[in-house]
C-alpha cells in the first residue's frame, strides 16, 4: 500500500518527502519508501465565515463565534 501526502506548497512537500524517505523525483511528486508527496499551490480547505452560521451582521458581544461543528470550505 502506498501513502499519499499532499503538502500546501513544493518545498514543503520536499521536507515532508526528505523525512519519509519519498526520494525519487517524478513530475509532479516525490516517491519512495511507500510513500508518494506531492503538492497544491494553497491552501485547499478553508473554515467557513460567520456569513454560512447566520451571522452576517453581529456586535463584539456575539464573540467569539465557536460553531460546533466547524464547517469546512473546499476551494
Amino acid at each position: 500500500m502506498i501513502t499519499c501526502i499532499i503538502a500546501e506548497k513544493p518545498s514543503v512537500a520536499r521536507d515532508i518527502a526528505r523525512i519519509v524517505g519519498a526520494n525519487s523525483k517524478q513530475d509532479g511528486y516525490l516517491e519512495g519508501s511507500g510513500y508518494l508527496v506531492t503538492w497544491a499551490m494553497g491552501h485547499l480547505i478553508t473554515l467557513a465565515m460567520p456569513e454560512v452560521y447566520g451571522f452576517s451582521t453581529y456586535k463584539a458581544e456575539d464573540l467569539p463565534i465557536r460553531p460546533n461543528p466547524f464547517r469546512l470550505i473546499v476551494r
